[in-house]
């Protein structure tokens, strides 16, 4: 499997605890760093998002057949190329989070230590810290002063002592492009649950056609930054930051649904709608003077979602994308009623 600089993946072998308090992590403890935002504060300063799951793996070969058996599946009569696909697609579902942990990360001169972890394995804590002591990296395809502040994993006697996590700094002003995935770049066919997993596990991902190039232009005229918001579970961040790398979509940041159990692989519409509407309002809260541009489908709720999000900050939005995969048009009672009371210009439906 690829490792990109989307994620980090620290096989966590601690033989002392060094400034980290608390339980250590064990041999066979894993740690994944999923980069967040950074955002410029007046005076300088950074405050800087570190998101952590800590994780065991597992052969888990029950829970492997229990997917196998909700997935519909004969696991015997896969190809191997399938087989292949599955172990690595369904590799993060068969884990035991890892609570009460504790880890520290580096940056500059600075070793901050995080919370411990939660009975899902999670940690989060964003941290305030002096320009003099981040590492700044640009993105050369990025939006204008955008960039990477690095971080390093602090555990004194790790054999990968000082391994990279990041987070995406993007200017406080701009345009902001928040992208679904399922269905809007991704060809997934989300209202058919049963095919929906088979391309989720057993299956290579396939880009809708000709949204890459679209985004790439988006970007290049817009010098727009990019977040891709999905209510896929955590679980498929490195199959679907591979997704976005080989598929030459804009470097963004993914924003996936906290789930650590296969049975919840497929979200149902209330956790949905309650995730895209959680994300989309902390990025306009976290960026005030910035614009946005949504992008979606007409499979689920993003029509919805977008329309009351469009309500809430009039002046926020600049345009609504729905992609067409229900076969409605721009006069369905459907759009006639989600968009009552929004400017026409504002939205679009895309076949």
């Amino acid at each position: 499997m690829k490792l990109r600089g989307w994620v980090c993946l620290v096989f966590a072998l601690v033989l002392c605890a060094g400034r980290v308090e608390g339980s250590m992590l064990k041999s066979d403890e894993f740690v994944m760093f999923f980069p967040g935002l950074a955002l410029e504060q007046a005076d300088g300063s950074f405050k800087v998002d570190i998101d952590a799951w800590v994780f065991e793996e597992e052969s888990r070969r029950l829970a492997t057949a229990a997917l196998a058996s909700y997935m519909e599946i004969d696991f015997d009569k896969l190809s191997p190329e399938q087989k292949l696909l599955f172990a690595t697609r369904s590799r993060f579902f068969r884990t035991d989070s890892e609570r009460g942990k504790r880890l520290a990360v580096r940056l500059g001169e600075q070793v901050f230590a995080l919370p411990a972890t939660d009975r899902a394995g999670r940690t989060h804590v964003e941290l305030s810290v002096g320009r003099e002591n981040v590492k700044w990296r640009d993105e050369p395809d990025g939006p204008d002063n955008s960039g990477w502040i690095s971080w390093t994993l602090e555990a004194p006697g790790h054999v990968m002592n000082g391994l990279m996590g990041r987070s995406r700094v993007i200017p406080a002003e701009g345009v902001s492009i928040v992208s679904d995935i399922d269905d809007t770049i991704k060809i997934s066919n989300v209202l058919d649950k049963k095919v929906l997993l088979r391309k989720t596990f057993l299956e290579p991902f396939q880009a809708v056609p000709g949204m890459a190039e679209w985004y790439r232009e988006m970007r290049d005229e817009r010098n727009a930054a990019f977040h891709y918001l999905s209510a896929a579970p955590m679980q498929l961040y490195l199959a679907l930051s591979e997704f976005l790398a080989d598929g030459r979509f804009p470097p963004g940041l993914l924003h996936l649904r906290e789930s650590t159990s296969w049975r919840t692989v497929v979200a149902g519409r209330e956790t949905t709608i309650a995730h895209k509407k959680q994300v989309l309002t902390r990025l306009l809260t976290a960026f005030p003077q910035r614009k946005f541009i949504l992008i979606g489908d007409s499979g689920e709720n993003d029509p919805e979602i977008y329309a009351d999000i469009a309500r809430a900050h009039p002046d926020r939005i600049l345009a609504i994308h729905i992609r067409n995969v229900t076969s409605e048009d721009r006069d369905a009672p459907r759009y006639r009623t989600t968009f009552n009371g929004i400017a026409p210009q504002i939205w679009h439906i895309r076949d």
